[in-house]
């Protein structure tokens, strides 16, 4: 049976893919010719900058302002890209303490199981525990009226 749609399958996932690699190449072409004409765009606004610059201070002077500019724009995204890195670094360190945390809570669970279910009493009460403790944590909360009022106004 399975057989019978092999065909089917891989012409769609075949068609998919080729779609797929149109569409990355179009936009990697189209990315390209962006890129060169704001990297023009700007070239040629330096050099407009430049020559203002030029004179109303003078050669030397134009040429330290425009440097001094452009290592400061440097510096910044360095900075911004630095504080970015230690805020992305610390939320996937939260991350992996949440997953290791549950894991390790989950091995816990595991590894208890055959302990308390030798005992006939907390062979059922570990069933209605679990079913408890699904039921008050999947309650919907009731929604607060005006002035923190939990009651319905019809």
């Amino acid at each position: 049976m399975l057989k019978l749609f092999t065909p089917v399958i891989s012409a769609i996932v075949g068609s998919e893919v080729q779609a797929v690699t149109q569409r990355a190449k179009r936009s990697a072409i189209l990315y390209t010719i962006m890129a060169l004409a704001l990297l023009t765009g700007a070239f040629f606004l330096l050099i407009a900058v430049f020559f203002f610059l030029m004179m109303k201070f003078g050669l030397i002077i134009s040429a330290l302002i425009i440097t001094t500019a452009c290592v400061a724009v440097a510096i910044i995204a360095y900075i911004v890209n630095r504080i970015m890195d230690k805020a992305e670094k610390r939320r996937l360190e939260q991350r992996r303490a949440a997953i290791d945390t549950n894991a390790a809570l989950s091995a816990a669970a595991v590894a208890a199981v055959p302990v308390l279910l030798k005992k006939p009493l907390l062979t059922i009460a570990v069933p209605l525990a679990g079913l408890i403790a699904v039921s008050l944590l999947s309650q919907k909360k009731k929604p607060e009226g005006p002035k923190g009022n939990t009651k319905k106004q019809d």
